[in-house]
């Protein structure tokens, strides 16, 4: 498991939806205005969240993308794995060098971690610094 500039995009996307989407559906538009992201880019990104049952997509004017479930439930691990799929191979236990191993353990480590970490959490902590960079600001 690793964090791509992918899965990156992919955590930012979603927090950007879960933030915004209280109005409706969050369109690529406003998404891409706020971030300056390419619309090809955020369609590859949006189409493997929708593939991975984490987003739901509405067409037409007013469309955009919502949460296909609560936040609570998308874990950062999902989110990854929506965009970087774990690799077959890896649970073919083939080569056991000690290397191999070490790596193993550590993927399976971070996937803990990510597991551990919640959208929501990601959300209220965005809240949290944006009322902090408001005050600043205001």
């Amino acid at each position: 498991m690793r964090l791509s500039k992918d899965s990156q995009l992919a955590v930012t996307v979603l927090v950007e939806v879960g933030l915004h989407e209280h109005d409706g559906p969050v369109s690529l538009a406003a998404i891409q205005s706020r971030h300056d992201i390419s619309t090809t880019r955020l369609e590859q990104v949006f189409s493997k969240l929708r593939r991975s049952h984490l987003v739901d997509s509405t067409r037409g004017p007013g469309g955009g993308y919502c949460l296909a479930m609560a936040s609570e439930k998308i874990s950062m691990a999902d989110i990854v794995l929506a965009i970087e799929p774990a690799d077959a191979s890896v649970g073919k236990v083939l080569d056991s060098s000690v290397i191999d191993r070490v790596c193993r353990q550590l993927n399976q480590k971070i996937q803990q971690e990510l597991q551990g970490i919640s959208l929501r959490q990601l959300l209220a902590a965005q809240r949290q610094e944006d009322a902090q960079r408001s005050r600043l600001h205001g």
